[in-house]
């Protein structure tokens, strides 16, 4: 279950960094692509997250695949911001914060109201922007 979906999810985050507008900057294409990935996840997705959270949490294996599943992503995300012309360090490191991002904003969701009916994209965007705003502060 923890890596099921993963090529999906690969593939919508860089589609949605693709998508982005040409004049988006690293960090808006890909809140772009966090917006896409997110639009694929429903109620089962929230429901199944605190228990693959203990899952992994109990697993040294688990916990392995959970950082080649993030390796993954950031991979996708960091090759589809290469592709629109972002160079190398700034698209690794834009690709990483989107992971994180995607990871918080997940995390956010789970724990939330279960009467909040906005999704996951509200969650990933907030924690893609205070983690834009963390990285201000590193000087």
């Amino acid at each position: 279950l923890l890596v099921a979906g993963q090529e999906t999810l690969s593939r919508l985050l860089a589609d949605g960094i693709t998508d982005a507008p040409a004049s988006a900057s690293p960090l808006q294409a890909v809140a772009a692509g966090l917006e896409r990935a997110s639009s694929a996840m429903g109620p089962a997705n929230r429901e199944l997250g605190p228990r693959l959270k203990a899952a992994v949490a109990a697993s040294t294996e688990l916990q392995e695949r959970d950082a080649l599943k993030s390796v993954g992503l950031a991979a996708a995300m960091t090759g589809a911001l290469i592709a629109r012309g972002v160079p190398e360090p700034t698209a690794h490191l834009a690709g990483e914060l989107g992971v994180l991002a995607f990871k918080r904003g997940y995390a956010r969701w789970c724990e939330s109201d279960r009467d909040d009916e906005e999704g996951l994209a509200p969650h990933a965007l907030a924690a893609l922007e205070d983690l834009r705003a963390a990285t201000a502060s590193l000087g």
